[in-house]
């Protein structure tokens, strides 16, 4: 078994990092909540909640202009660094304005929590490649929840030691800590074109682009749901415990506790359950989970029933669904992906608070004495409208994919254009050549069937014959002359003989009269398959005829064609399968419903990856090999095109979706790295 791979160093500092943000954002949590509820009454809190959902909201325009304007990778640090000193800064008046100080406290948490948190994202996101991302993400996702256990434990710790004060310090600390490590992680993967970021507004873009829109609302309605169940969390904990000192306790063993099965759960299953289901059935746990335990507490309404609750709801949003719902920013480009990201992480957020804190207070006024269950009632209506929107945006995700891919292809250099992918486009129809060959002799052979058969010229320049026997005898010493002014004036003469294909197909081999010989032999197809099929597995017949042969017969749909084309699949020679494959993969481009043997395909497809090494490299040919002005193709580096990775993928697309295996196939072989992860 191969070792994993070591590691790099803006991985590492991306996993320190998160571990160090997270601890401090639990911690922090914990510190502020009990802080806030040692000087003010617990009645305050939901005005609190809303002025700091405000805040934060007004928080996350102005980070959103500073990253668009100058990058995730240079505000972030500074923003970690100013939090840091206002950290200290609260510790410094908290023993002579008590008051002040818990408001700041809570104002801060509120302001750069999620604001810097959603600013990591962007950094770690712009660092790495959609492919290495979709593997560091989740190992980022286990480090932040790590974190989370050691916050929650920490506060605990100091406050029991010390005081909830010496926290602060702490926290600064951790801030000042999460500056330096951020920087670490480095520049983005590729620099950003200057004009990718010349963009409008980020709540432009939101309005403009449905599948922006959806993120945001899909997060509005996350947070709402958190926000009514976290209500019923704490008022059934008010409502049975009456000491503050014993609420204090239960939230902190709470956090930290629900901090541990999340880095648990996490680092077990969250890359599976990625690689395994995908994007949208990863999103769709965390709503799942809630309407599972609000089925338990419509049975039996406890306090744990509804810890069960409120911790599964916590614990999938922090583990599966932020992975998961990170990975719906890497189609996006940078010049909507910066102006957007903290409106969608953070005011969307806070914006879903407002709504959730609405909820309650409107349900308050209509009902007085509010039972916990008609509040896990509407959470669970909640979850399924968040199901709703889950479903519709995955399908955006992969429509913007597609698109992402699409439009990287287009904007390819000049010296990009002649590659695999473009020959596969050219593959799909004849070349100008030789359509223009086609229509001129399909003209020159309505005007003789107005005029009366006659022929065009002997192939000698003689005298025409005065039977058909003697003119066929004739073409066959033309076309066996070796003379090519001879053999062209007799492919360039009258209607081609079906007898005539086996003297035919060697002069696919001969560059400058292939193209008239294909011409030709595909006006008889229909006439004479057998015979064309026998010279393609002819290993007496030149190569480079052989796999040209295929270009001819694909133009009749009959199942013997076809037959001959899946047989050829089998050759010894990779051209001819090659050659075979691609022919086939026009003709299903034409006709989605031909008939293939799908077993048959797949067999021949592992064939191929069996291959050795030694047999693999030599399918990079460096010859004429298809089509007569199809150039063999470099990428950016100099490095050729696989042409045995390609014929995988061709004979994939046989009998999988051709355009998903197309737009595959272009990204592995683009020279830009951000296409290839995608």
């Amino acid at each position: 078994m191969n070792a994993p791979p070591a590691r790099s160093w803006p991985t590492v500092f991306a996993l320190v990092s998160a571990t160090l943000m997270i601890a401090h954002q639990v911690g922090g949590k914990a510190t502020r909540d009990a802080i806030f509820l040692s000087v003010y009454d617990v009645t305050q809190l939901p005005k609190m909640v809303i002025v700091a959902a405000l805040a934060s909201m007004l928080a996350v325009l102005v980070m959103s202009r500073l990253l668009t304007r100058f990058g995730p990778w240079r505000i972030v640090p500074g923003a970690f660094l100013l939090s840091g000193v206002l950290f200290w800064g609260s510790w410094s008046i908290y023993g002579r304005l008590p008051e002040v100080a818990a408001l700041t406290l809570y104002l801060q948490m509120a302001v750069f929590g999620a604001v810097l948190i959603s600013g990591f994202w962007s950094v770690v996101n712009e660092r790495f490649d959609p492919h290495t991302a979709k593997r560091t993400i989740a190992e980022v996702a286990a480090a932040a929840t790590l974190g989370g256990v050691i916050g929650g434990f920490m506060a605990d710790r100091v406050a029991a030691l010390i005081d909830a004060r010496a926290m602060m310090l702490v926290l600064g600390g951790l801030h000042l800590a999460c500056a330096a490590t951020v920087r670490g992680i480095g520049r983005p993967q590729r620099p950003i074109p200057a004009h990718e970021l010349e963009v409008e507004s980020g709540i432009q873009l939101l309005f403009r682009h449905r599948y922006l829109m959806l993120m945001g609302l899909l997060m509005v309605l996350v947070a709402a749901l958190a926000a009514l169940v976290d209500y019923a969390f704490k008022a059934e904990a008010s409502r049975q415990l009456n000491d503050q000192a014993a609420l204090v306790g239960l939230f902190g063993r709470f956090y930290a506790i629900a901090g541990l099965v999340t880095f648990v759960v996490q680092s077990a299953l969250g890359p599976r359950l990625l690689n395994r289901f995908g994007i949208g059935v990863t999103l769709a746990t965390m709503p799942v989970v809630v309407l599972a335990c609000g089925l338990l507490n419509g049975v039996a309404l406890r306090l744990w029933t509804v810890v069960l609750l409120r911790g599964g709801q916590m614990v999938v949003q922090n583990s599966f669904f932020r992975s998961a719902f990170e990975l719906l920013y890497t189609p996006l480009p940078p010049s909507r992906k910066r102006p957007t990201k903290s409106i969608i992480d953070v005011a969307s957020d806070r914006l879903g608070d407002v709504v959730g804190g609405g909820i309650v207070l409107g349900l308050l006024a209509v009902v007085p004495n509010l039972s916990n269950g008609v509040v896990i009632g509407v959470a669970m209506l909640v979850a399924l409208l968040t199901l709703v929107v889950v479903a519709r945006l995955y399908r955006g995700y992969v429509a913007q994919l597609a698109d992402n891919l699409r439009d990287g292809l287009i904007s390819l250099a000049d010296d990009e254009i002649v590659d695999a992918t473009t020959r596969q486009t050219l593959a799909e129809s004849s070349s100008a050549a030789e359509r223009a060959l086609l229509l001129a002799r399909i003209k020159e052979l309505r005007a003789d069937h107005a005029q009366g058969t006659r022929w065009h010229g002997h192939p000698d320049g003689v005298a025409p014959p005065s039977g058909p026997g003697e003119h066929l005898g004739q073409l066959v010493n033309a076309l066996c002359s070796g003379e090519r002014e001879r053999v062209r004036r007799a492919l360039e003469g009258a209607f081609m003989d079906a007898r005539l294909a086996p003297f035919v197909v060697p002069m696919l081999a001969v560059d400058e009269l292939a193209e008239l010989a294909r011409t030709e032999l595909r006006f008889i197809v229909p006439r004479c398959a057998g015979a064309l099929g026998d010279a393609l597995f002819d290993p007496d017949v030149p190569l480079l005829a052989r796999q040209r042969l295929p270009s001819v017969l694909e133009v009749s749909p009959q199942p013997r064609v076809v037959a001959i084309l899946q047989d050829g699949l089998d050759d010894s020679e990779f051209n001819v399968r090659f050659a075979c494959a691609r022919a086939l993969s026009r003709m299903r481009g034409r006709d989605p419903q031909l008939a293939l043997d799908g077993e048959r395909v797949f067999a021949a497809c592992a064939r191929e990856v069996a291959a050795s090494d030694a047999e693999w490299d030599r399918h990079d040919i460096r010859v004429d090999d298809v089509i007569q002005g199809e150039d063999p193709v470099a990428t950016e580096s100099g490095i050729e095109v696989d042409y045995g990775l390609e014929h995988v993928f061709t004979l994939l697309s046989l009998v999988l979706d051709r355009d998903a295996l197309r737009l595959s196939f272009r990204a592995v072989f683009s020279s830009d790295r951000e296409m290839r992860g995608t």
